[in-house]
């Protein structure tokens, strides 16, 4: 069953907004629940308010019953790979298994340098990432790591709260060829990717190739899409909307979503992701949260998405 996954961004909100709309997407029947992770707005002034990720998924995680609860994704270099670990099966415990590790290398040059984190070249920074997959895995399937790579070094590290999920899932995002995709052939259980479709159709194939080069089974991994969304009938609302998410954010005029419109067309556009292996699609909405959005995608966009898909 294709899921639907919303990411409600944390920037020039508030945290009852935010539960609001979580409780509405819970309510009208979303499968995912995620936020981003950054320490600044990432459109509009960047010394505006911006919740800290890790500690919604937590909030969220408390308040909700069936959505699963995810990070899109975490910046690898913000944590060390073993408390990024114990927070992952913290929260597990907290949504009674529902929670997604996700995670990817990070791209913020101004949020680490503004803190002080080293924001390495790409290279390296994957290669972190690609250590830092490799000991998550290992914590949270065996509970005990001994690693010593480059950038990471753990002697009989455990991992004493143990996931209530079997296997809880690690979502890497990123489209890299050369590591991201061989990283998500070797650990992940869901990857995401943004582009039009023969990007993504072209990401997979490498994907498929990668997994046959480790062994592993390409069926295991649920390749996700998505990107901004919003539900209208007349698309001259689309500019309405944007005007209040520019008013909001501090910005004088956003893109436009890239997936907008009807629900029929809406529908169809996933259609044809999905016919080239996509499982899921993980959607991001910026404040004001678009209360019809939310409520149409689950009641018209996604029933005839899988009328078409059948």
């Amino acid at each position: 069953m294709t899921f639907f996954g919303l990411q409600l961004h944390p920037q020039y909100t508030t945290w009852d907004e935010m539960r609001d709309a979580a409780l509405l997407a819970e309510q009208a029947g979303w499968d995912v629940l995620l936020t981003w992770d950054h320490f600044v707005p990432l459109m509009g002034d960047v010394t505006g308010p911006n919740l800290e990720g890790w500690q919604i998924l937590a909030a969220f995680a408390a308040i909700t019953k069936k959505v699963k609860i995810g990070m899109l994704v975490t910046g690898n270099t913000y944590r060390h790979p073993a408390v990024l670990a114990n927070m992952a099966t913290t929260l597990d415990s907290i949504s009674n298994g529902r929670a997604v590790l996700g995670i990817g290398a990070a791209w913020n040059e101004h949020e680490h340098k503004m803190y002080g984190i080293d924001f390495d070249t790409a290279p390296i920074r994957l290669a972190k990432l690609r250590e830092a997959t490799r000991i998550i895995r290992g914590l949270l399937d065996d509970g005990t790591v001994t690693y010593s790579g480059k950038y990471y070094q753990l002697e009989n590290a455990t991992l004493g709260t143990r996931p209530i999920q079997k296997r809880l899932p690690i979502l890497v995002g990123g489209g890299g060829e050369q590591v991201t995709l061989k990283i998500t052939a070797r650990y992940a259980d869901w990857w995401h990717g943004f582009g039009t479709a023969d990007i993504i159709k072209h990401k997979l194939e490498v994907l498929k190739k990668h997994c046959l080069d480790v062994g592993r089974d390409y069926n295991e991994i649920a390749p996700t899409a998505g990107g901004s969304l919003l539900v209208r009938d007349d698309l001259n609302d689309i500019d309405k909307r944007m005007r209040e998410v520019a008013t909001r954010n501090k910005v004088e005029a956003p893109n436009r979503p890239a997936v907008a419109g009807k629900p029929e067309d809406i529908a169809k556009l996933l259609l044809g992701y999905h016919k080239l292996g996509v499982k899921g699609f993980l959607f991001g909405m910026s404040p004001p949260f678009d209360r019809e959005t939310i409520e149409r995608t689950m009641t018209e966009v996604k029933p005839r998405f899988l009328e078409l898909a059948r």
